[in-house]
């Protein structure tokens, strides 16, 4: 018998999360090429680098006050320091993405699923 959650309901979202975890490469590939390209104006860059910069602040921070105390000294603090970055620089580069010229996205989407 099928599990319930497979075809809908709460179950749905693991699927959604295992589809966006495929494609985070390709995601990170395409902000790296809309960064380099020379049409995509300079202001809207700025948006990637303040989340980049966010970011950092939120590492050094939590590193000198660290929010919770997990029972894995180490291994505790890392855990929350890249959740933190990731989510602090996925929706700087989601918006970057999304400021960027419409044409120039879709070419840098062609090229990559093409493999060049």
């Amino acid at each position: 018998m099928m599990n319930p959650f497979f075809f809908g309901g709460k179950g749905r979202g693991i699927f959604r999360l295992i589809r966006y975890l495929v494609h985070f490469p390709n995601f990170i590939r395409l902000t790296f090429r809309l960064f380099r390209d020379e049409r995509v104006p300079i202001y809207r860059k700025a948006i990637l680098v303040i989340a980049e910069i966010l970011a950092g602040a939120f590492a050094i921070i939590y590193l000198i006050y660290p929010f919770d105390g997990d029972f894995l000294p180490i291994i505790g603090r890392i855990d929350d320091l890249v959740i933190g970055a990731f989510l602090i620089l996925v929706p700087g580069a989601w918006i970057f993405i999304k400021l960027c010229p419409e044409h120039i996205v879709r070419e840098h989407v062609e090229r990559i699923s093409q493999g060049a």
